[in-house]
């Protein structure tokens, strides 16, 4: 006899519960702490089901929780190589929507426990059991952190920013973007306008990266500031902003330059053939991926990150294609820097987006479909395993040239069998597309975007 073991994951303990393939239970759920005894009882528990109820295998699941799943996923690894046991990570989102299709709204640990085990008894096909640790999926605590440290940043910039408006204005004028580091020297030193007003000229350029005649002009400037705020609490705060801002710079070079030395194998350097993506980018896309297996097409790994285009239509609604953005944005806010880079230095991203560009898109949307395209590109690159090569790429869009002119075959084929009635008691906007359809035989086709370079 199989049974399912469900396992609903806290912190600090879990709930598990064994059902047979009729949805039964077998034993009355349990709950265990996260420790060393724990883990043991669990082990003991175990044991005696298999012997009590005779059964042949354990299928146990458990869904990602952040990590808290970590530790009991690992003992069941172990325990399989002793016992009848195989363990499985489940994504929450599926579990939850196959409770949600059975009419299960109540929720407690134990009915979480019991809708795990009853999703892998309905979806026993669909689940792997064989999920090797992968190597990059190590490194994605230290890629969280980054970026952390990265949007702490970001924000201290902002708040420094809106303080120097207040207490030094003429020096936003360099910092239009972001603040360079001979400004944060700068402030350290010199925070306040009135403060700099004081100071030699002699000491000004002594900081890297001021130019005499710059340091000119920032003295002329703080002379006739002005500011309408110099307090001493004030040129304190700018000081302690601009010295935690330019060691959080430090310490994010210094972990962006440990991840790069670490994480290596293939499937990074093969997406450093990739025009736009560096050593860093392409050790963070490998960290979000894992494993390239896990998605059979490029449709799958564009949609798991978001960057899918999405198509509403129903009767007479029809909203725009735009970008899904369901997925992490981590991916996204990488191909979002490496697609800028790979339009300006790899000539197929740059004809793409120079297509788009000329269909009427703005930048912004001209790049997300540069984004797409990337992603399919680092698809293929992983799933083949070779470099990337632009020509190949370019074959496949040769081979898609006809998908418009297959959806307006599509449309006629779906009224094979009646052609439009004019007494049917359609709408205006169905009926404006009728006559559309009927007269140009484009319907409302030529409004899709050009799916080679979707989205």
């Amino acid at each position: 006899m199989n049974c399912y073991l469900g396992i609903d994951v806290s912190k600090g303990y879990s709930d598990f519960i064994i059902i047979n393939e009729s949805l039964e239970s077998v034993e009355p759920a349990i709950q265990l702490d996260d420790t060393a005894r724990g883990h043991q009882v669990l082990e003991t528990w175990l044991k005696e089901i298999i012997i009590r109820h005779h059964i042949s295998k354990i299928y146990a699941g458990v869904e990602s929780t952040g990590g808290f799943e970590n530790n009991w996923f690992s003992c069941l690894s172990k325990l399989s190589k002793t016992l009848p046991v195989q363990i499985s990570r489940l994504n929450p989102s599926v579990v939850k929507n196959a409770a949600r299709a059975n009419l299960e709204t109540q929720v407690t640990d134990a009915l979480s426990a019991k809708n795990i085990a009853a999703y892998l008894v309905r979806y026993h096909d669909q689940v792997d059991y064989n999920q090797p640790e992968n190597v990059y999926k190590s490194f994605r605590s230290l890629h969280n952190h980054i970026t952390l440290l990265t949007k702490q940043r970001t924000q201290l910039i902002n708040e420094l920013k809106q303080l120097l408006y207040a207490c030094f204005p003429e020096l936003q004028r360099f910092c239009k973007t972001s603040i360079p580091q001979w400004t944060l020297s700068l402030l350290v030193k010199y925070p306040t306008a009135k403060k700099l007003s004081k100071a030699k000229l002699s000491s000004i350029i002594k900081i890297k990266g001021i130019s005499e005649s710059k340091a000119a002009v920032l003295l002329k400037n703080a002379k006739k500031s002005v500011a309408s705020r110099s307090y001493t609490i004030d040129g304190f705060l700018i000081s302690s902003m601009g010295t935690e801002i330019i060691h959080k710079k430090k310490s994010i070079d210094k972990l962006k330059k440990q991840l790069v030395d670490s994480c290596q194998g293939e499937e990074v350097k093969r997406l450093e053939t990739i025009k736009g993506i560096g050593a860093y980018s392409a050790a963070s896309i490998m960290i979000q991926i894992e494993d390239i297996t896990r998605f059979p097409s490029p449709k799958q790994l564009a949609s798991y990150f978001g960057l899918h285009p999405t198509i509403r239509e129903s009767g007479d609604k029809k909203s725009v294609s735009r970008m899904s953005k369901a997925g992490r944005p981590a991916v996204r806010a990488l191909l979002f820097m490496c697609a800028n880079s790979a339009v300006i230095y790899d000539e197929h991203f740059k004809t793409i987006y120079a297509n788009q560009r000329a269909k009427g898109k703005a930048h912004k949307q001209a790049i997300g479909v540069v984004m797409h395209k990337m992603l399919r590109v680092i698809w293929g690159v992983l799933h083949n395993k070779t470099n990337y090569n632009p020509e190949v790429d370019q074959e496949n869009q040769r081979k898609t040239e006809s998908i418009e002119t297959n959806l307006i075959s599509n449309i006629k084929h779906k009224r094979r069998l009646q052609n439009y009635d004019k007494n049917a008691p359609i709408s205006r906007v169905a009926n404006k597309k009728r006559k559309i359809h009927q007269h140009a035989q484009a319907s409302n086709a030529e409004q899709i975007r050009a799916l080679a370079d979707a989205p």
